[in-house]
């Protein structure tokens, strides 16, 4: 079975990506199209830089994931909160905001705080 290693991952991605600028410069798409072939390319140069960083440190242990639980909970709660905050915004000062705008936002800032609370997380534990 072939696994690909972390240079085999940024390769991917590196190619997924000037496949997508290639494509918005030649032909008139959806966005979606090019927001998805982003999104793929950036997966794998995650999972490139995550394989690279972590070869040393085992794969899956009790203590790997205890801090994905832990980086989990707090992502979901600081998502909650902003939630609740919005609504409470919305409700007393009528803001507008487009649900699409809010969504990805959310949901790229939710990715974001579980992303950087793993890392401190595997610091200090």
């Amino acid at each position: 079975m072939f696994k690909p290693d972390y240079k085999t991952k940024l390769f991917i991605g590196f190619l997924i990506f000037i496949l997508n600028i290639s494509l918005q410069s030649l032909f008139i798409l959806h966005s979606f199209i090019y927001s998805a072939l982003t999104a793929l390319a950036v997966f794998f140069f995650v999972l490139g830089f995550n394989e690279k960083r972590f070869e040393k440190e085992p794969k899956r242990d009790e203590r790997t994931d205890k801090i994905t639980a832990y980086a989990g909970f707090l992502a979901f709660y600081i998502t909650f909160l902003a939630i609740v905050i919005l609504w409470q915004l919305n409700y007393f000062f009528d803001i507008s905001i487009e649900y699409n705008m809010l969504l990805s936002g959310m949901f790229f800032g939710m990715l974001l705080i579980f992303f950087i609370a793993r890392i401190y997380y595997n610091k200090k534990i």
